[in-house]
This record gives C-alpha cells, structure tokens and sequence, in this order.
C-alpha cells in the first residue's frame, strides 16, 4: 500500500521530465542549427545524455525510496514487537479466532489457562483443550458476539491447567472486520474477577447483615439527613419504641414531630456530633406519639450515604431501667431511715411502754365515773397515735420482718373501709370475690398499708366520689414485668375520683416525709411501700390529674381459698395459771416496772432481771426449786449484753420444754417473725398492754 504511490511519484516525475527535456532540446537545436547532419549529431549526443542524466536521477529516487522502505519495516517491526509485548505482559486472558473459531493468536495467560505453548494453539479450536460442555460454552457466545455486531461480556467459570485453581472470568468478544466490512474473527480478553467478585458477595453479605441487623434491632435505629436532620429511614425498633410509623417520619424532621421532650437535648448532640462526628450514651428522654415521654440512652455516629452526610443513631428505651434505679435508691433510702428510725423506735417504744402501762393499771383502779377517767383517756389516746408513729418508723428497720400469719384480705379491707370511712361522703365499691386466695401476711402492717391508701383517697375527693376496691387471683411467670418470683399471687386494685397526682410528684410519693398535705408526716405510703416489699409483693401507683388515683398492690397468696373462720381459728384460751411464777428480762428498769406490776395484776409471781446471763442463771436456779418458771419474757436486744436470742439458746440447750417468750421494741432481724425457729413459743411487741400479756400467756399449754 505505502509502495505503490512511491512508485507512481517516480513514473509522474520521469515522464514530466522526459518530455520536457525532448521538447525544449529539439526545438532549441532547431532553432540554433540549421544543417541536417549536425543536427543528427547533436541528437545522438543529447539521447545519449539523456539518458545518463536520468539514470542518475533514477538512481537518487530509488535509494530514497528505499531508505524510506527500510525505516518504515523497522519502525513496523518495533511497532509489533511493542504491541506483542504489551499484549503478552497484560494479565488478562488475550486471544484471537478466525471466524470459525479456529486460534490465530494468544498470550501467555491464555497459555496457561490450555496448558500449551501458542505455537499449539495456533491452528486449534476449543476442542481440541477443553470439554465439549465448555467449548460449546465459548462457540455459542462468539457468536452471539458476532450477531451483534458489537462487543458482548459474559461471565465463565474455568480451572487453569497448568495449576489447576479455579477463576471466574468477565470475557469482552469483539467481532473483528476488515477494511471491506468483512468478518475476518472474534477478538477475546478475558479478566478474573473472583477476588472482585468475592469481595462483592462480602459486601452484599455484609449489607444483608447490616439490613437484618438495622430491621430487627431491638433497639431504635434512624438515619437522618446531616444538613437538615429529615428523616431518611427508620427501623421496626424504632417504630415500636416511639410508636412512630415509617410513613410518620420519612421525610420529617425531630422537631417537626416533637420527638425531643426538651429541645437543647437535640442542640447538645448537634454540638457534640460536630466537635467529635460521634456521641456515645447521652441520656435523654423522647416523646412518643402518644404523648408518653420515655427514658432513652442515645449514640449516633456521622456517616457518609452516597457522597453525602448522614446521621446514624441508635436508641435504647431505658424508661424500665430508670425506674428500677430510681426504686433501688428508694429502698437505700428507707434503708437508711431504717437504721436511724429502729434506734429511735427501740428507745421510744420502752418509754411508751412505761407510759400506755401505767395508764393501763391506773384505769383499772379507776371506776369510770372518776374525774381522772377522761384526761387518762385523752393520754392514752396520745400515747396510742404516738404508738402508731413509732410502728411506721419501725417498718422501715432494717432487717424488721413482717410477723405472718394467713389472713383474708377481703376481711381486712372491708374492717380498714368501715372504720376509714364511716360517715364519709366517699362511697365505695368492693369486688372481691369469694374465690379470692388467702395469704400470709402481718396483719397489722397490711391493715396500716390499706388504711394509708384509703384516708389519701378521702383526702383526694374532699367532695365526694367513689372509692373501688378490686381483688383477683393472679399467676406470674418466670419473665414477668415486675420482676416478682414466679408463683400465686393476689392482686389488689384501689381506684379513687380524686383530683389525681401531678407526674412531678407521682415519683416521689413512697420517699420518706414526701407529703403535700400540711399535716401530713410523708410516712404513709413510704411505709406501706416498705411493708408490701417485705412480703415480697410490689406497689404500683398511676394517675390522671383531675380524673383520679389508682393503686395495685401485688402480694404472694397460698393459691387457695379460707373461709374467715379458717382464717381466725386460734388455739383454745386457757384459764389464766394464777400463782405461776414468770421471768421477765429487760435491760430497761421501767419496762421491767411496768411488766411487773402488770404481771402481778394478772396473778402471777414475777422475777426481774436485767440481761440474759442473769436470765439463765435464775431459770437454772429455779428449775432445781420447788417453784421453776412457767415462762421466761425476754427482750430482744441488750446493748453490751446477752440478748433474748442467745439466752434462749443457753436455756433451751438444757431445758428444751423452757417456755421462752421474746419481746421487742426493735429487731435487727428475723426473730420477732419467725420466733419459733429459734426456739421461742411466742412474742410480744413494744409498746404492750395488759391484755397483751393475758393473750400470749394464756395461749401457752398447761
């Protein structure tokens, strides 16, 4: 092709010249001379010099063009050891199929993928390397690359003969053509990507995972816009945590939705999110869409969502675990009190002991006419409410157990109901039925929780309105929401009409001295939350502002049913064993006093002593006489001596039928509950009166 025109350039400019040469030469001598013979002469002569003369310019042209010649082979040479060179260097698959698939070239990777030289391949089809499945594979998209007209890519499994691993290719065919239009082959590169390809199936895999994980968190999830805080996508978590639906939010702003309960929360994120790009475990509380305002402990994080700023955050509702925090620091509150309060009580009680008992014995002097009759009276009546004071403190005593015993609960509210609201304007309306289960309880502590709630329900409804009490039997499993031990359980429900409780102060009801009443003393329903406790149950309280209180109280039952005979069903009273002599110790001298003379009122001998070592020295002096105690009366707690529970222990030891009665202003622990695992018969509280002593004596065998 770059000859031919070469060529002609030589032929145009000799024949250009030649005629020139014999135009201008013949028509010069023609015209210079004028003889025949010269002018023959001169022609052989200018022929001959033609001749030369374009032979020399022959020869020019041709070793210029030859020149040319050998510089554009060489530069072609080069040009193909380039491109071989490159096309064998490249480290994809590189091939080249005439139009019936026969190889006409190929680079060393395609080598290594037939296990042959090119020399081999060259003049070779598929079939001759590979199975007839795979050839078939590869014929049939060279031509569909050739029905095209244009590039195809597929992608093929191989295996490499000379190492025998396994590829993934992305094959390009081109059907090659010539300057004419004419198929002349099919042109293949084909690239691994099985690392590419891996790495997409990880990346899949890996948002699949980030999917699941984004859609069944349990925890709330949203991604929202940086520049504009809208909403880009929510997960179900979320949704079930705020109430707030996807459509909800989509395209929505926080603040559009009012989701922040207070708004410089939001503010404080923004800040922290633009100085760090993250925000871990700030604590804040959200508005659902109900309007309730949850406990949620937030992180959010900026991300980068295809080129553009995003914030992911993560939310868990803590409202429970607040709350159980918040019911923790409760009880190291009455805790605290507890200590404080059952040092107190345990004085108070002995001086109220010497008080209400000799109001006891001058009453029974007194003939009820006596003009000394009311103001005794009146101080009796004193004495008791300050009883009452020191029984609420004592419930908060460390250690102080309930003293059980099975009680009906319909008997007690009904007794705490006609005694509260008696010529009240409160009506009430009672629904516990008769399948209701007993359970075991101290009666005077759950009769002080009833009466509690009821006198605040008739404070709340100064003008009237309807008190409904409600009982049920109710079974709790292993994951109940109040935390309680599985098992039987009595569920009881107190609903007033009163003017209900402000959220700022429905917290802080069961704290100790919370009162908004002006003559209340903030006990009440901190002691109640203190008694329900210790019987293992729980009280709960919610209320509607203008619309009313509602208290439930859950406490263990026995899973059965006992008729108030059942229930009351006491040991047969026995005579009073006048002339028995009794042992009663106590480090207090007025309680000693007052126990004596009580004692004796009763007729019965007595015998004082001021600590427990005492205590077992008398009992074993008078086991040996003609007069041994019938009953030892033995406190509790003696500072920097032998208290009740270990003097009982000395004097069981050797006198196991010892009739031991333990008695008690304040308990440390258990005994005053569960008096006989230590060996006691019976038990006595401080402040007692005469006829405490009538009961727990004569309730002793003969």
């Amino acid at each position: 092709m770059t000859k031919q025109p070469e060529v002609l350039k030589i032929v145009i400019l000799y024949a250009i010249l030649g005629c020139i040469w014999i135009y201008l030469s013949d028509s010069l001598l023609i015209w210079i001379v004028r003889d025949p013979l010269i002018i023959g002469q001169v022609a052989m002569f200018k022929g001959l010099f033609f001749i030369l003369s374009t032979s020399c310019l022959l020869f020019f042209l041709i070793s210029r063009l030859n020149t040319k010649l050998k510089r554009s082979t060489s530069e072609l040479h080069k040009s193909e050891s380039h491109l071989k060179t490159l096309i064998q260097a490249i480290p994809d698959l590189v091939w080249l199929k005439n139009k019936d698939g026969v190889y006409l070239s190929c680079n060393l990777e395609f080598e290594r993928f037939f296990g042959a030289k090119q020399s081999e391949i060259i003049g070779k089809t598929d079939y001759d390397f590979v199975g007839k499945d795979l050839a078939d594979f590869f014929r049939e998209h060279d031509l569909k690359a050739v029905k095209a007209g244009r590039p195809t890519i597929n992608e093929e499994w191989i295996t490499f003969s000379d190492d025998g691993h396994h590829a993934l290719l992305e094959t390009i065919k081109t059907p090659v053509r010539n300057n004419n239009g004419e198929l002349i082959g099919i042109l293949g590169i084909g690239r691994d990507i099985t690392a590419r390809k891996q790495m997409e199936d990880e990346l899949r895999e890996s948002e699949d995972k980030f999917r699941l994980t984004f859609s069944f968190s349990p925890e709330a999830i949203n991604i929202n816009r940086l520049e504009d805080g809208l909403y880009v996508d929510v997960n179900d978590g979320f949704s079930r945590i705020t109430g707030f639906t996807r459509d909800d939010v989509i395209g929505k702003t926080s603040l559009e939705l009012n989701i922040w309960a207070d708004v410089n929360d939001r503010n404080v994120l923004a800040q922290g999110l633009k100085d760090k790009g993250f925000y871990e475990n700030m604590e804040t509380k959200f508005r659902r869409k109900d309007g309730k305002l949850i406990t949620g402990l937030m992180s959010a994080k900026i991300i980068t969502l295809k080129g553009v700023p995003h914030i992911i955050s993560i939310s868990r509702d803590i409202s429970k675990r607040k709350q159980y925090e918040r019911e923790l620091l409760k009880m190291e509150k009455l805790e605290s009190l507890g200590i404080l309060a059952g040092g107190i009580a345990h004085d108070f009680n002995n001086i109220l002991t010497g008080v209400t008992g000799n109001i006891s014995l001058a009453n029974m002097h007194l003939d009820a006419t006596h003009k000394s009759s009311k103001p005794l009276a009146a101080a009796e009546k004193a004495a008791l409410r300050a009883g009452e004071l020191a029984q609420q403190l004592l419930t908060f005593a460390r250690g102080g157990e309930p003293m059980k015993k099975i009680v009906s609960p319909r008997h007690i509210v009904e007794e705490a109901l006609s005694l509260i609201l008696h010529g009240s304007n409160v009506k009430e309306i009672v629904d516990i039925p008769d399948s209701i289960h007993a359970f075991k309880a101290d009666e005077g502590q759950i009769s002080q929780v009833f009466h509690n709630i009821i006198i605040n329900a008739t404070h709340a409804m100064p003008t009237g309105g309807t008190l409904t009490i409600i009982g049920r039997n109710e079974t709790l499993n292993d994951h109940n929401k109040l935390s309680l031990t599985p098992g039987e359980y009595l569920r009881l429900i107190f609903a007033d009409q009163g003017c209900g409780i402000p959220g700022d102060d429905i917290t802080k009801i069961f704290d100790p001295y919370f009162t908004t009443k002006s003559t209340g003393n903030g006990l009440g329903l901190a002691s109640a939350y203190s008694i329900i406790t210790k019987h293992g149950g729980c009280i709960n309280v919610s209320s509607v502002v203008g619309e009313g209180t509602t208290f439930t109280i859950y406490l263990p039952s026995l899973g059965e049913t006992y008729s108030l005979d059942q229930v009351n069903a006491l040991p047969l009273e026995h005579n009073t064993k006048i002339g028995n002599s009794v042992l009663v110790m106590d480090d207090d001298a007025i309680v000693r006093e007052i126990a004596e003379s009580m004692l004796k009122h009763l007729g019965y001998e007595v015998t004082t002593c001021v600590d427990g070592d005492e205590a077992v020295e008398l009992y074993k002096q008078a086991s040996k006489s003609d007069t041994p105690y019938y009953a030892v009366i033995m406190d509790l707690t003696i500072p920097g001596g032998l208290g009740g529970k270990q003097a009982a222990k000395k004097i069981l030891e050797e006198f196991p039928k010892a009739f031991l009665i333990v008695s008690s202003g304040y308990s440390n622990d258990s005994v005053m509950s569960h008096y006989k695992d230590y060996g006691f018969i019976g038990a006595i509280n401080k402040p007692y009166s005469i006829n405490d002593f009538k009961t727990v004596l004569n309730s002793l065998p003969m």
